[in-house]
């Protein structure tokens, strides 16, 4: 639980009952969710509430009506402080985490988010990087209506935050229909997970369950073509000024240039060659898919598939 406070929980705040967080919590209408609140103003995938670097951290997964702090509508993830007041819908819920003053690393401003001390120092690591983006997106949204797309990234987004966290990943953020996510170090266990993750990411559209997928794919005959990257390397990992860690630096980029090419050799899953020299038995796990000249890199980049 890396020292998380075990007293952590949401309070609603018209009927007082506790709702006890876990290192990742989904809020909803779901069946399926951590918090449930049966409201219609909710939405099935509302929001969700994961625990990272010594924080909890509440981001809005596309919802009707959106999550809002404090009384500020919630556009990016942000740090929760005890006595923080989420508007969940018509939901008024109070973040309580009786354990988290000493265990806060920096003390976020209720209003800009800024924190109040010096940032923590952007420090070199190394990481194992995944990049997954969804295939014809684009095209898909033709297909639906906004509600009907909105409830499909808040399904793909809770099983991205499901799958990846269950095998280590720390997911840096959403981008539309893409995730960014990365484990500390690159040792072959980390990597062996990288794959399982994005197996696993896969695996999910072949028989899909959610209403709208499965809507999507009964009416359209489409399933969501999730294209993954893979890659390891040294990135700057740190404060970027308002109280979110990331991480940044040319293995970042060459991890969303892998991912791009998967579409250039019809692979839906691609790795590059530092990633799989790690493996001894590398000529039977990976087929090389050649090297690829790839935007804004003089060297071109040498892929594999799993």
């Amino acid at each position: 639980m890396d020292g998380r406070p075990m007293r952590a929980s949401m309070r609603d705040a018209i009927s007082g009952e506790i709702f006890p967080l876990g290192d990742v919590s989904l809020i909803g209408r779901s069946d399926t969710a951590t918090i449930r609140l049966a409201d219609a103003s909710v939405s099935r995938q509302h929001a969700s509430v994961r625990y990272e670097n010594a924080n909890f951290w509440v981001v809005d997964l596309g919802s009707a009506n959106g999550t809002f702090v404090n009384g500020s509508a919630l556009n990016a993830a942000r740090a929760l402080r005890s006595g923080d007041r989420l508007q969940i819908g018509k939901v008024l819920l109070v973040f309580e985490d009786a354990g988290s003053t000493a265990a806060r690393t920096e003390v976020l401003n209720e209003r800009t988010q800024i924190s109040r001390h010096a940032p923590e120092p952007v420090q070199n690591a190394q990481m194992t990087i995944l990049v997954g983006d969804l295939k014809g997106f684009t095209a898909i949204c033709t297909l639906l209506s906004a509600g009907q797309v909105a409830e499909l990234l808040r399904e793909w987004y809770a099983d991205c935050d499901a799958i990846l966290k269950r095998h280590g990943a720390s997911i840096d953020k959403f981008i539309g229909d893409c995730v960014f996510a990365y484990w500390h170090g690159t040792e072959i266990g980390i990597r062996k997970q990288a794959l399982f993750a994005a197996e696993a990411l896969r695996s999910i559209e072949l028989t899909p369950t959610s209403p709208t997928r499965a809507l999507l794919k009964s009416r359209h005959g489409i399933g969501m073509d999730c294209r993954i990257g893979i890659h390891v390397g040294t990135v700057a990992l740190g404060s970027m000024g308002k109280g979110i860690n990331t991480a940044l630096g040319n293995a970042v980029n060459v991890a969303f240039r892998i991912e791009s090419l998967t579409r250039v050799v019809d692979r839906p899953i691609l790795v590059s060659a530092a990633f799989a020299e790690a493996w001894a038995d590398k000529d039977q796990r990976f087929r090389s898919c050649g090297s690829h000249e790839v935007k804004g890199f003089e060297e071109a980049i040498e892929v594999f598939a799993p």
